[in-house]
């Protein structure tokens, strides 16, 4: 895991969205992992996920159908693993009982587990994130950290990740905020990726 440290102004966001081909710099190259940022911004979004400072979504959209469409988005045509990772990711981030509810819905926290959510699909190789914890009670910013790391995102026996290894059943749980808690609707059981 790498920080970027800098006062406000110093380019560390820019720097983010270069390396997340979401914007291209003034002058020089980037490289990731034998990928030129710059030239090949398909490769680089296969092996990314990030989350950024502040993000929209689709306002109307529940969180499950809007993970599908991102899935898909990252090339997993597969249902049954798209859906088996979907239901993960949302057990992960706690949102499990409100993945069918609109995302205009959600608390800040909410929608910040959202983005994390996303940033997870596919079990990327690298994970960007600015300010991942902003808008996090601290119980949900000490999940994020356990979460993030490798070893709670890919089974133990898996190496390297793959699209298929994703959110392991040993990755903690995410506190839920009031109104998911009167959700009488049950989590299904936590399950590890194939």
């Amino acid at each position: 895991m790498f920080g970027l440290l800098g006062p406000n102004g110093a380019g560390k966001s820019s720097l983010m969205r270069t390396v997340a081909t979401l914007q291209d710099p003034d002058s020089g190259t980037v490289t990731l992992d034998g990928i030129d940022v710059l030239k090949d911004k398909n490769a680089v979004r296969k092996v990314l996920g990030y989350l950024p400072q502040e993000f929209g979504v689709y306002p109307k959209m529940s969180a499950l159908d809007m993970l599908h469409h991102l899935a898909i988005m990252k090339g997993i045509s597969n249902k049954t693993e798209r859906s088996q990772m979907v239901d993960a990711l949302l057990n992960q981030t706690n949102l499990w009982a409100a993945r069918k509810k609109s995302l205009s819905t959600y608390s800040g926290g909410m929608k910040q587990r959202f983005g994390i959510a996303q940033a997870l699909l596919a079990n990327p190789r690298l994970i960007i994130v600015d300010e991942p914890t902003a808008g996090l009670d601290p119980p949900s910013a000490t999940a994020f950290s356990i979460s993030s790391a490798p070893s709670a995102r890919t089974s133990p026996s898996s190496s390297p990740p793959t699209s298929s290894t994703t959110c392991a059943s040993s990755a903690p749980a995410w506190p839920s905020s009031p109104a998911e808690k009167s959700s009488s609707k049950a989590h299904p059981p936590r399950r590890s990726m194939p």
